[in-house]
């Protein structure tokens, strides 16, 4: 393959966050520019304080960014920037894509669209089903608007801070949906008893993650998840955390978080630029860039 040396027509996308040295993103997005000629690159853009955000934003303007995914933290924290959004942004309350028309910043979600596709794929039926979500952040504020369009019909958003689960649930309520909502405290007192009743448990949060600095690898207690679930871990790094390790013991379903990435930057890449990546060489690619994290860890 030959060496892409970018040139002053080079259209510029990126990934904006605050700690980005484990993101499989620019792997992805770079080998499909390359795949079909594109003359566009995709870049780390790390904004290590939440006060910078907006000079940040203004400068990726200045310089013509053509549009950015965004991700921890600032999934929420991006909106006031914005002038305008697709309706499942607004229906998620979190942006992870940005368009840019010449000055002109439109958030997207395509997690959402990921997430959907992910359970679609997996075989497993949402309508009328029971899930617990794990967070209370942007992937999770993602995943419940993917599940209420799918029509679930309960969830119970569990999380550290209760307040930021009950102010969820009340972004949600809002929107007069059909389903019910619930919260619970992440102690094994409040939350047992969700967990033995879902249907569909997925983790958020990025316990279980490598590098995570938090020592502990388990979000819940696994002794009550049983063989007729679905847990879903939204991280990829490893391919199989400590919890769907357990889970799996338990006979139950599982499944990591890169089919929903895989498939939320297929959608930000046509967003782009009007065309659509090769899926089976995007999905070697991340299980390798995954591999290869693994080694260096």
């Amino acid at each position: 393959m030959s060496i892409f040396i970018p040139n002053n027509e080079t259209k510029l996308y990126g990934l904006l966050g605050k700690t980005l040295s484990h993101s499989i993103s620019p792997s992805l997005h770079n080998t499909g520019f390359r795949d079909l000629d594109i003359n566009a690159i995709y870049l780390m853009l790390e904004c290590k304080e939440k006060e910078l955000l907006e000079d940040y934003i203004q400068s990726l303007k200045n310089l013509n960014f053509g549009g950015w995914n965004v991700t921890i933290p600032y999934k929420e924290d991006i909106i006031p920037y914005l002038n305008g959004f697709s309706s499942l942004a607004r229906d998620a309350g979190a942006v992870n894509t940005v368009l840019n028309r010449r000055g002109r910043l439109t958030g997207y979600n395509t997690d959402v669209i990921g997430f959907q596709r992910q359970i679609e794929e997996a075989g497993f039926v949402v309508k009328d089903k029971k899930a617990v979500v794990i967070g209370a952040g942007g992937a999770a504020r993602a995943v419940i608007a993917a599940l209420i369009q799918l029509n679930l019909a309960e969830v119970t958003i569990i999380n550290r801070t209760l307040e930021n689960a009950a102010e969820l649930v009340e972004l949600f309520k809002e929107k007069e949906s059909k389903t019910e909502f619930s919260y619970a405290a992440l102690k094994e007192s409040e939350y047992k008893e969700d967990i033995k009743n879902a249907d569909l448990i997925i983790n958020t949060t990025p316990i279980g993650m490598y590098s995570n600095k938090m020592e502990k690898k388990l979000v819940i207690n696994p002794e009550y998840i049983n063989e007729n679930q679905f847990v879903l871990d939204l991280i990829y790094n490893p391919l199989k955390t400590e919890l769907l390790k357990e889970a799996e013991k338990k006979g139950a379903q599982i499944g990591n978080g890169l089919p929903t990435l895989i498939y939320q930057a297929e959608a930000a890449f046509k967003l782009w630029t009007k065309e659509m990546p090769k899926k089976k060489k995007w999905k070697k690619i991340a299980e390798a860039a995954v591999n290869d994290m693994i080694e260096i860890e």
